[in-house]
């Protein structure tokens, strides 16, 4: 029936501004004009087209449609989709993308019109398409219980994992701008005040990294005050070689993303040198290495690579694509490189391992290898967050999430070196609080990062890890006076320490090559008296933001009213892209 047939390509369509955006974004990469042609044209195996009927799309999702074959009245179909129609549901669950399965109910005429009177679905078609497009509206994530209130006698240090990540900050903003519902158990106060490029000193001495802290007043408790606390990684050695294997999701779940995973790798691609490596491999039902080892100042030969890259479609068999990539690194392993995974992916896992749980142990035997891992994640109604955050947690990694060009400047581009190159592994960081001069604190966001004091302790306790030049920031809610026993002890008494220290601060580590430090830094009143708010005000304006659209059960006072007018009084205090989402909240 099929033998002859000729199929041209699919091909994306959008509209004629944002195809012109798309070639600028390659432009700015620093890629030539032929190099810009090729791949705006071009992407996983389909055409990009400019097409009058389609709008501009602000989350850069587009539906690679199929080309109708050189042949009027056969209805074209696949293997996967015979399973499909066929009442094989239970396969394809998740592993073709919605669109895919309306497409193939079309028929086209010969110049590629529909004819509607080709093929009338069933009952049953339509009732499957329907139950896959809403077993494709299922996102993912944790919500984790918000840290509480402690008295710093009952319970003396508050402990808690750095967190490096801004995809919380990236969902938001992307959510914000198009105007659509947020979930909170997305939101992650710590991500969005740690995405701020705040002005933190480089650390000197040697260190790995520096400790910065301010104070001032807490806008929405008056009985308040609020304590920032920033960290700041060392500038590192740019001339490192960088070894890495981009391991790209091309399962059906993907397919709308693809030309957003495209933009993401060139952007990777573009700012790396002669003698860095690359090599690209690729999943759905199974893995197939794309490219072996390319020289990263090869540019022609790196973007003919990104081009091979095919849209296959299928299931997703993630954990083999990882422990494919993992092997791929080791087989490769640079003693003198970086070596890294990067995964974009949805992170919808359907096969192989798949809940949250195998994967955290799949990831953590990995992490022992020495080889690093970025995750680059996408979607919008099945994207699985929580699986990605677990990924990056313990897997020496970092997460990012992209719904725009602006998210890959911000998130891959400018903070590729960071996002790069570890220079302290597992920063755990411990603040105790003198109950001489703090009757009660409270840590805002860090949900999910809260460490036991034997976490704290424990050299094999995963957490992240802090790059090149990357600011970590935490701000604690605390409240002065001298601090009373909650709880009765009877073992325990209290003891206050009558000397002029305001707080403790000691940060656990690990050097990149393995070796267990401590950092202790003294908190004096007569630092808190010195310290100049310098971030403060960009901190506690995204602090109060994260409260307001958590519905935190600690967002005191806080209303969109107050947080209009802390924006007016501090007007200056963010960055224009910031300051552009809140006010776009706001209205």
């Amino acid at each position: 029936m099929f033998e002859g047939l000729k199929k041209q390509r699919d091909r994306y369509e959008m509209s004629e501004e944002q195809f012109t955006e798309l070639r600028h974004f390659y432009e700015r990469l620093g890629f030539s004009d032929k190099q810009v042609k090729k791949l705006a044209a071009n992407c996983f195996g389909a055409d990009v087209k400019i097409s009058k009927n389609q709008s501009y799309s602000p989350n850069w999702t587009f539906v690679r449609r199929s080309a109708p074959m050189q042949s009027g009245g056969i209805f074209r179909t696949s293997s996967s989709m015979n399973q499909f129609f066929a009442g094989s549901a239970a396969p394809m669950r998740s592993c073709m993308a919605f669109e895919s399965a309306v497409d193939a109910c079309m028929d086209y005429d010969e110049g590629g019109v529909f004819s509607q009177a080709a093929i009338a679905p069933s009952e049953n078609v339509l009732q499957r398409i329907s139950a896959l497009e809403k077993s494709m509206s299922s996102a993912e994530t944790r919500l984790s219980q918000e840290q509480e209130e402690h008295s710093p006698i009952d319970t003396p240090q508050c402990i808690f994992s750095a967190n490096v990540n801004a995809a919380s900050w990236s969902y938001l903003r992307s959510m914000i701008r198009r105007g659509r519902n947020i979930d909170r158990s997305f939101v992650r106060i710590e991500e969005i005040i740690n995405s701020y490029p705040y002005t933190l000193a480089l650390p000197d001495n040697g260190d790995l990294f520096s400790v910065s802290t301010e104070i001032s007043d807490c806008p929405w408790n008056d009985d308040a005050e609020l304590f920032f606390v920033g960290l700041k990684g060392k500038k590192s050695d740019e001339s490192v070689r960088q070894n890495l294997a981009f391991l790209v999701d091309v399962s059906g779940s993907m397919e709308s993303n693809w030309i957003l995973v495209q933009m993401s790798i060139a952007a990777v691609i573009s700012r790396l040198k002669k003698g860095d490596t690359i090599s690209i491999i690729s999943y759905s039902n199974e893995t197939t290495t794309v490219a072996k080892q390319i020289d990263g100042g090869d540019v022609d030969k790196c973007v003919d690579a990104i081009l091979s890259i095919d849209g296959i479609g299928g299931c997703t068999y993630g954990s083999d694509g990882m422990e494919k990539a993992y092997a791929y690194l080791k087989e490769y392993y640079g003693e003198d490189a970086n070596n890294r995974v990067f995964i974009f992916t949805d992170g919808d896992f359907n096969f192989g391992l798949t809940s949250e749980g195998q994967l955290k142990d799949f990831i953590y035997e990995k992490r022992k290898t020495g080889i690093y891992l970025s995750v680059v994640g996408y979607g919008e109604n099945n994207f699985k967050d929580n699986k990605m955050e677990t990924l990056a947690r313990n897997g020496n990694g970092n997460y990012n999430f992209i719904t725009n060009p602006d998210d890959i400047f911000d998130s891959l581009w400018e903070k590729l070196v960071s996002n790069l190159v570890t220079v302290a592994k597992d920063v755990k960081i411990s603040i105790e609080f003198n109950p001489k001069y703090v009757c009660s604190y409270r840590l805002i966001g860090y949900d999910s990062r809260g460490l036991t004091q034997k976490e704290f302790n424990d050299t094999e306790k995963a957490v992240d890890g802090i790059g090149s030049e990357h600011n970590v920031a935490a701000l604690i809610e605390f409240k002065k006076g001298e601090a009373k026993q909650t709880y009765s002890h009877r073992y325990v008494s209290a003891t206050v320490d009558s000397s002029d220290e305001f707080a403790f601060i000691e940060i656990h580590y690990k050097s990149p090559d393995g070796e267990n430090l401590v950092m202790t830094k003294p908190i004096t009143l007569g630092d808190i008296e010195k310290s100049k708010p310098l971030n403060l005000g960009a901190a506690t304006l995204l602090a109060a933001f994260g409260l307001l659209v958590k519905d935190s059960e600690y967002k005191g006072s806080l209303t969109k009213k107050m947080l209009s007018e802390i924006l007016k009084r501090t007007q200056g205090s963010l960055a224009d892209g910031y300051q552009a989402v809140i006010e776009k909240y706001l209205n």
